[in-house]
């Protein structure tokens, strides 16, 4: 009888072994996928378009749209949440945590075409010379670490002109954003974390768990 359990369990072990084998052998690998579908996402958020009614504005719009997605502007201006970007419902209204040691904690702003919470009541230059020269409407400087505008500085009048026409026809989603402020970053791995998408800054509720 012991002979026969013992038979029967090295039967068991084997073929879930080898069933565990066939699964990771059958399962589609991540190269079967095609590039572009990681990144179809982004490019398909923000608002649809074709509902401009001049075709030049539609064309400009659209121009916007190509700069603001191959910028990765969404990457840090996406509200997260707790599986990643919001895109859906929180395209580019900000909510993104950046800490970095000796300076702080900031907080990525609100873009979509909200005047009192977004950059909806910006006027072209503002937009400008936030994007070319790292400086905001109120005479705040933008650190060019945590905002890119060096890589962006020599975008051309008109590709600037471009995306703020864009971004004007987002959905004007009301989401405050608090000003920066000091804190001692007290985990070394912070910066870290916060690239590798660890650190969401979505609200937790009363468990702790973020949302």
């Amino acid at each position: 009888m012991k002979r026969i359990l013992k038979w029967l369990a090295i039967i068991v072990v084997v073929l879930a072994i080898a069933g565990f084998g066939a699964f990771l052998y059958l399962i589609p690998p991540f190269t079967l996928v095609k590039p572009q579908e990681f990144s179809d996402p982004v490019a398909k958020a923000g608002p649809n378009l074709s509902s401009i009614s001049d075709p030049a504005e539609r064309m400009i719009a659209e121009r916007g749209r190509y700069l603001v997605t191959i910028g990765a502007c969404s990457d840090c201006h996406t509200t997260p949440g707790a599986q990643g970007p919001r895109l859906t419902d929180m395209y580019l209204a900000g909510g993104f945590k950046m800490t970095w040691r000796d300076q702080g904690t900031y907080i990525s702003m609100n873009l979509t075409s909200d005047k009192q919470t977004g950059i909806g009541s910006w006027t072209n230059d503002d937009f400008k010379r936030a994007v070319r020269n790292g400086i905001a409407p109120d005479g705040r400087p933008i650190p060019g670490h945590l905002m890119p505008w060096p890589a962006y500085s020599n975008w051309s009048d008109e590709d600037l002109y471009a995306v703020a026409v864009y971004l004007r026809h987002t959905a004007p989603i009301v989401h405050p954003i608090p000003k920066p402020a000091a804190a001692p970053l007290t985990n070394p791995a912070a910066i870290e974390e916060d690239y590798g998408g660890a650190d969401y800054a979505a609200p937790a509720d009363s468990g702790g768990n973020r949302r």
